[in-house]
């Protein structure tokens, strides 16, 4: 029994002492994760065995240990496995944000910029979201501060681009918005895009040098402009003095132009181009105006308008020109009336299927080249349908060619 009695004794001496060495250690671990020795804390919490939550804070330790290997997905992994335990959710985004963070670095080292703006932007992004947390808000300037810095660079290496691209991602810290601002005209004026960049200087003029890189930009428009024109592109020339707007006599150029390009499509026989360009000008006093008093001219005008009419109307007219019933009268003095009732026998259409010209006017005109007479004619008409009378009031403007001694409709665009 003495025997027996001592085995005992003896093993419960030992297992006090195990309890009392993993309860220890379980200490040592918590000490070592107050002060962040992750390894230390490891260390402890293996030798904790089972005592307490000992299995938990050894994966907590193990997360955070891989968190500051920087191995951000394996950290996070193990923090997300922890649910609730401390921190765990919160270091869950944090290993995120860090990640994004340390990919900042390995862009700039790669010098690519896309990817540093990025992954700047994700990270702040992530830190934000954690604000007061550990030290996000730190983490936070030190990005913004180093962004700032590699897109102030980048700018003054010419980078307009990259540098817009920088600023922007820092928002509205420090002077990043002025200096996004700037650096995308920088980039546009780069790019030739001279208008747009004076626009992009226009918004910031009191910053820097905008304003007289902006006046700068304009008149290298301008003088793009002029060498279009000078080269005989006016197309090309009066889109771009329309783009300057009221610069200097920018508009009046763009008139001018567009008066050379009407020339220029008539004389090549592209008669609804010339006629859509002259359409455009503002200003139609820089052909010379005419009064059509010539009888001949003054019916190619409206026979052109009426025969225009007809066209677009085709769905209704097309009974009247099968059986010829269709004998308009061109009176020389502007009027042209027609009054002409008809009932078509085709049972196909409704009886009493009428059409009525009312007649129509030359207003305005205008002589463009040699030969070549523009007007603008005014005219109404109704026609009958099985719903009731359609009235119809169209103006147009008529181009006449009288170069071959016949007056001729060459084209005809409806007026806007």
């Amino acid at each position: 029994m003495k025997k027996t009695t001592a085995i005992v004794i003896l093993l419960a001496l030992l297992l006090s002492g195990c309890a009392e060495s993993e309860e220890s250690s379980w200490q040592a671990g918590q000490e070592a994760l107050m002060k962040e020795d992750y390894p230390a804390a490891v260390a402890a919490f293996e030798k904790a065995g089972d005592y307490e939550n000992a299995g938990d804070l050894l994966l907590y330790a193990k997360a955070w240990q891989a968190l500051e290997n920087g191995e951000y997905e394996e950290a996070g992994a193990g923090f997300r496995a922890l649910g609730t335990l401390k921190d765990s959710s919160l270091m869950v985004s944090y290993c995120s944000a860090r990640e994004r963070d340390a990919a900042t670095q390995a862009a700039y080292l790669a010098e690519d910029w896309n990817q540093a703006v990025e992954a700047v932007r994700e990270a702040v992004e992530r830190y934000a979201a954690l604000s007061f947390f550990r030290d996000c808000d730190t983490r936070v300037e030190s990005l913004r501060e180093t962004l700032y810095a590699k897109a102030s660079e980048w700018m003054s290496h010419g980078d307009y681009e990259a540098a817009a691209s920088g600023f922007e991602a820092l928002g509205d810290w420090g002077e990043s918005l002025l200096l996004q601002k700037y650096c995308q005209a920088a980039a546009l004026e780069e790019q030739t895009s001279y208008v747009e960049a004076a626009e992009c200087y226009d918004e910031i003029p009191e910053f820097r040098d905008s304003a007289a890189r902006a006046e700068s930009a304009r008149a290298q428009a301008y003088q793009a402009a002029s060498d279009l024109r000078d080269h005989g592109d006016y197309e090309a020339a009066s889109e771009a003095f329309a783009a300057l707007g009221s610069y200097r006599d920018a508009e009046e150029q763009r008139d001018g132009v567009l008066a050379m390009g009407v020339r220029t499509f008539l004389q090549s026989g592209e008669y609804s181009a010339a006629l859509q360009r002259f359409a455009g000008l503002a200003d139609t006093q820089l052909f010379q105006k005419t009064d059509l008093t010539e009888a001949g001219i003054s019916e190619a005008f409206l026979s052109g308008f009426f025969h225009s009419w007809m066209n677009a109307h085709a769905g209704v007219m097309n009974g009247f020109f099968s059986r010829n019933l269709l004998q308009p009268y061109l009176e020389p003095g502007g009027e042209l009336d027609l009054l002409l009732q008809a009932e078509l026998p085709d049972d196909s259409v409704p009886q009493n299927y009428s059409f009525v010209f009312y007649g129509a006017e030359v207003g305005e005109s205008y002589i463009l080249d040699s030969g070549f007479t523009v007007a603008k004619v005014h005219g109404a008409s109704s026609h009958f349908e099985p719903a009731g009378w359609t009235e119809t009031e169209e103006t147009l403007w008529v181009l006449v060619d009288s170069t071959g001694g016949n007056s001729i409709v060459s084209a005809v665009l409806p007026v806007s």
